[in-house]
C-alpha cells in the first residue's frame, strides 16, 4: 500500500516509533487491521485501528472507493503489549457481500471480502492439508499439493524403515543398536524429526474438532490419497500419524519418547537428509500421551472398522499396555542425553499429574469404566494447554461428552472447572482491548491463541453462550489480521502473510511462495538472539515477530500449533457458516 505522506508527517511517525521501541525500518503506518480473509455476512464484523485517536471510521467499496457505511469509533485504550492506543470498529451492521476496506483519517486497511458462505473453507481445508505435506515416509505428490498454480511436490524422505534403539531406549529383546521398521507420522515442526509428546496435543485439538462436528468433516474433502475410502479426510489424515505411533510403544507398553537423528540436519529436503534415526528414551510422559491418543482413537475409528479391521480394538489395546506401564513407571523423567542435540519435550522437575489426567479422562470416555474416574484428581490447575501442560486436554474431552457419561457418573465437578477455564479464557479475551485471550508473548503464541479460541468454541458449543463465540470470533480475527504485526498469521492467505518460515522445505525450495496453510509460531518478546534483537522490528511483546528464515523463536511452523489452528477454523465454519 503507498500512502501520501509528508516529511512533517514522516518524521513524527519516525520519532514515536523509536520512543516505541520500533526500528525505524520496520516502522509500521498501516494502522488499521482487518481480518485479511474476510467476514460473513451476518456475523460480528470488526476491525482494529491503532494509535488514530479518531471519532469514526467508513467503509468503502475496494474498486470504486464508494462509502457504504459509517460507524463512530469508542474511546481508545492502551495495550501494553503492543504499546498501542486500540479502538475497536464495529461495522457488523454491514451485511451486503462485497469487497471492501476500511478508511480512518485517510489511511486504509488491507482489503477484505464479505461473503454469505464459504468464507473459510479453503483455510479450513489448507491448515489440514498441511499435514499431508508433514508426511514422511512418502512422496508428497502434484495432484495433492498444488495451491492456485503453485506445485508443492517433494520425494520421499525418511522411509525409517531402519531405525536403530539408542543406549536410552535398549532392552533385552531390542538391544543396542538393533534396529525397527517405524514409518509414516508427520514431522514435527520445521525439522525432520517425530516427537511422541507433541503428537498428543496436536492429535487431540483435531480428535475435538472432528467429535464436536462429524458431519461436517465427513463431507469436508482435502484430497489427499485416500480420499473416497469411506472415511473422512481428517480421520485418513490422523491415521497416518497413528501408524507410525503404533510403532513407537515397546513390547513391555512402553513408549519411546521420540524419533530422531542425533542433531538436526541443514537446511536440506527431506529426501535429501541422510542422517541415521535413533528410538531415543522411554518416558512417563510419552507413554502417557500414548496411552491418551489411543484411547481416543479407539472410540473415533469404532465406526469405520470395515475399513480398517480391528483399528478400534488394537487401539485400546495398545492404549491399557500404556496406561500399565505408566502406572509401574509413574516417574520416569526425560532429558537429551549426551550427543543428542534435537528437540526434547522434556518435563524435568515436573510431575506427570497432567499426563495421568488427560489419559485417565480419554479411558473413561472410551470404555465408561468409573475405575478411570475415580484416577483424576480435580484438584490441580486448569489452564490453557500446552504440550507440557496438558490436564485440561482431559478436561475438554470430558465436558464435550459431558452428556453420555453422566448417566455413569455426577460430573459437576467436570462442568464447575471447565466453566472456570472457559472464564478465564474469556477474560483474557474480554479485557485486552485487541480482544486477544493470552498474558504473555512466548514461544508459540499462536499456537496459545488459537488453541484458547477453539477452547472458546467448545464453551459455546457446550454452554450456547453469545460471548463465548464473539470471543471466539476475536480470536480467530487476530490471527487473520487484526493484530500488532499487520500479518494474517497463515500462509498464503490474506494480504499480507509470512513467507520466510523457519522451515526446512521452505529453505531449500527458496521459492518466492511459501507452502500453504501454515500458522507461524508468532510474537516472542523472550528470545531475539536468533536473528539479532536490532533486526526485530519492536521490544513491545505483541509485535516482537520477524518474518525472517533465521527466526525461529517466532516463525517456525509446527503440528501443536497447526492443529488448533485448523480445529478453531472449523469450528468457526459450523459455529458461523452453518
Amino acid at each position: 500500500m503507498v500512502l501520501k505522506i509528508s516529511k512533517k508527517k514522516l518524521s513524527v511517525l519516525l520519532f514515536f516509533s523509536l520512543l516505541l521501541g520500533i526500528h525505524p525500518l520496520f516502522a509500521q503506518i498501516n494502522f488499521i487491521r482487518v481480518n485479511q480473509v474476510g467476514y460473513y455476512a451476518h456475523s460480528t464484523k470488526q476491525a482494529i485501528l491503532a494509535n488514530m485517536e479518531a471519532e469514526e471510521f467508513e467503509i468503502r467499496e475496494h474498486v470504486s472507493g464508494d462509502v457504504v457505511f459509517r460507524g463512530e469509533l469508542p474511546e481508545g485504550k492502551h495495550w501494553k503489549q503492543s504499546n498501542e492506543t486500540l479502538q475497536v470498529a464495529d461495522f457488523s451492521a454491514l451485511t451486503k457481500p462485497g469487497k471492501y476496506y476500511v478508511y480512518c483519517l485517510n489511511e486504509k486497511s488491507h482489503p477484505f471480502e464479505i461473503k454469505e458462505k464459504a468464507v473459510f473453507e479453503s483455510l479450513s481445508v489448507w491448515t489440514l492439508k498441511a499435514f499431508y505435506m508433514w508426511r514422511a515416509s512418502t512422496d508428497i505428490k502434484s495432484e495433492y499439493a498444488t495451491f492456485n498454480g503453485d506445485d508443492y511436490s517433494r520425494a520421499m524422505g525418511h522411509p525409517d524403515d531402519t531405525v536403530y534403539i539408542h543406549p536410552t531406549a535398549a532392552s533385552e529383546k531390542r538391544p543396542i543398536e538393533s534396529f525397527i521398521s517405524a514409518p509414516r507420522g508427520w514431522y514435527d515442526a520445521g525439522d525432520y524429526n517425530l516427537y511422541v509428546v507433541n503428537a498428543g496435543i496436536s492429535f487431540h485439538a483435531l480428535a475435538m474438532a472432528y467429535e464436536m462436528y462429524p458431519n461436517y468433516y465427513k463431507s469436508l474433502n482435502l484430497n489427499i490419497p485416500e480420499s473416497g475410502n469411506g472415511v473422512p479426510d481428517l480421520l485418513n489424515e490422523m491415521k497416518w500419524e497413528l501408524d507410525w505411533l503404533f510403532n513407537m510403544q515397546d513390547e513391555d507398553g512402553g513408549v519411546y519418547h521420540k524419533l530422531s537423528s542425533l542433531r538436526f540436519c541443514s537446511m536440506m529436503l527431506p529426501s535429501e537428509d541422510k542422517l541415521d534415526r535413533y528410538m531415543i528414551g522411554k518416558s512417563t510422559a510419552a507413554t502417557l500421551n500414548f496411552s491418551a491418543i489411543m484411547a481416543m482413537a479407539s472410540r473415533i475409528y469404532a465406526e469405520y472398522d470395515s475399513v480398517f479391521p480391528g483399528l478400534s480394538e488394537r487401539a485400546l489395546k495398545a492404549s491399557l499396555k500404556a496406561w500399565s506401564w505408566a502406572e509401574k513407571n509413574s516417574d520416569v523423567h526425560y532429558s537429551n542425553p549426551e550427543g543428542v542435540r534435537t528437540g526434547e519435550y522434556g518435563d524435568r522437575g515436573r510431575s506427570f499429574s497432567d499426563e495421568f489426567f488427560w489419559a485417565a479422562a480419554e479411558l473413561f470416555i472410551t470404555t465408561g469404566e468409573k475405575k478411570y474416574f475415580e484416577k483424576l484428581d480435580f484438584m490441580q490447575l486448569f489452564e490453557t494447554p500446552t504440550w507440557a501442560e496438558v490436564n485440561s486436554l482431559g478436561l475438554v474431552s470430558l465436558a464435550l461428552h459431558k452428556e453420555r457419561l453422566s448417566k455413569i457418573t455426577n460430573l459437576d465437578v467436570v462442568d464447575r472447572k471447565f466453566k472456570g477455564l472457559c472464564e478465564n479464557i474469556y477474560n483474557m479475551c474480554h479485557y485486552c482491548p485487541n480482544l486477544v485471550p493470552i498474558k504473555k508473548f512466548e514461544w508459540g503464541s499462536n499456537g496459545v491463541i488459537a488453541t484458547n479460541g477453539a477452547i472458546l468454541g467448545l464453551a459455546h458449543y457446550v454452554y450456547k453462550s453469545d460471548k463465548y463465540k464473539e470471543a471466539m470470533l476475536s480470536t480467530f480475527n487476530y490471527l487473520l489480521g487484526t493484530n500488532p504485526t499487520d500479518y494474517c498469521f497463515v500462509s498464503r492467505f490474506g494480504s499480507r502473510y509470512p513467507k520466510n518460515f523457519h522451515d526446512r522445505r521452505t529453505t531449500a525450495w527458496n521459492r518466492s511462495e511459501p507452502m500453504p496453510g501454515y500458522l507461524a509460531g508468532g510474537s516472542n518478546a523472550n528470545q531475539v538472539s536468533d536473528c539479532g534483537k536490532q533486526n526485530y522490528p519492536s521490544s513491545a511483546p505483541a509485535r516482537c515477530y520477524l518474518d525472517k528464515t533465521c527466526s525461529y523463536s517466532t516463525n517456525e511452523i509446527a503440528i501443536n500449533w497447526n492443529a488448533p489452528m485448523a480445529a478453531l477454523t472449523g469450528i468457526v465454519e459450523n459455529t458461523i457458516g452453518r
